[in-house]
Order: structure tokens, then sequence, then C-alpha cells
């Protein structure tokens, strides 16, 4: 008899097809989903920063998206020429480039996001409203456990790095 595979192997196998489905939607077909989801993220704004909502720099933006600023500014740059994104000099400090949608890039967005919505929810319509409650709650436990495994790794990564650098 074969052995069923382990709750491990189930999970990714799952979070696989997950990825695989959520691949095949697109809110805005002139777009691949990294330039989606950076534009998502200007749309979005800043919220609960401290900043202005409708700007923010390519720092700032790295971090949210938790990439590079060297890929996120080379995406910046492709939004610009498409015209969705507008860099907007800071007039105190000539240091700071504040990123911004542009008024096709915000109308854009608009539209995607009301696509974004009625897409989930038309999917979500699958699971009464317990269950969507419930998954919510799993995905942040979930995150949250993920996230503490990564942290705990690139701390052991960090403390390995300092003893290899003493050692020299």
């Amino acid at each position: 008899m074969e052995e069923s595979p382990s709750k491990a192997v189930r999970m990714f196998l799952a979070m696989d097809r997950m990825r695989r489905a959520w691949k095949g939607i697109n809110f805005c077909p002139e777009l691949n989903k990294s330039q989606f989801w950076t534009l998502f993220h200007l749309y979005r704004g800043s919220w609960g920063r401290g900043e202005s909502p409708d700007r923010m720099t390519l720092s700032a933006l790295a971090q949210i998206m938790q990439q590079s600023m060297p890929a996120v500014s080379q995406r910046i740059s492709r939004l610009e020429e498409m015209g969705y994104v507008t860099r907007v000099p800071d007039s105190q400090d000539k240091r700071i480039v504040w990123l911004a949608l542009s008024e096709p890039g915000r109308e854009e967005m608009k539209s995607a996001c009301a696509r974004m919505t009625e897409t989930m929810n038309s999917i979500l319509n699958v699971l009464g409203d317990d269950e969507i409650e419930f998954m919510f709650q799993i995905f942040c436990k979930l995150a949250d456990a993920m996230e503490a495994q990564r942290d705990a790794a690139d701390s052991r990564q960090a403390q390995n790095h300092e003893k290899e650098r003493k050692s020299c």
C-alpha cells in the first residue's frame, strides 16, 4: 500500500497549485504581474506610513515590495516609458525624487482594482462567510510562521557570516 504524502508535501502541492492557478488570472492584460503589483503598491500609496498617499520614494516602494532597488527601479523606468508613472523632484530637497501614478496610471489601476475585486469576489463565492474569515485567519497564521522561519534563517546566516569574518 502506498504511503500518503506528508502534511508538508500536501501543503507544498496545494501552494504550488494555487500559484499556477493565480498565474492565469490577470487584472491588467497589458502589464505583467510584476508591473501590475508595482503599480498596485503605488496606487495603494503609503497608507499608514505617514507619507503622502499619492506618492512615495523608490526606496520606500522597494522596501514595501521586499525587492531590490535596482529591480524596482528598472520596472519603474519601464512603467514610466509606458506612461503609467511619473518621477517628481521634491520641491525642498533635490536629492529626493517622488514616484507617482500618472493620470492614465491612476485610471488603469482604478479599472484593474475593480476587475480584481469582481474576480476575487466571484472566486470567494464558493466559500461561506465563516469559511472566508477562517481562511484569512489561517493565511495570516501561516504567513506569520513562514516569516518567523525566514527571519530565524536570516539571523543564523548573519551569525555565521560574523563568525567567518572574525576568524579571518
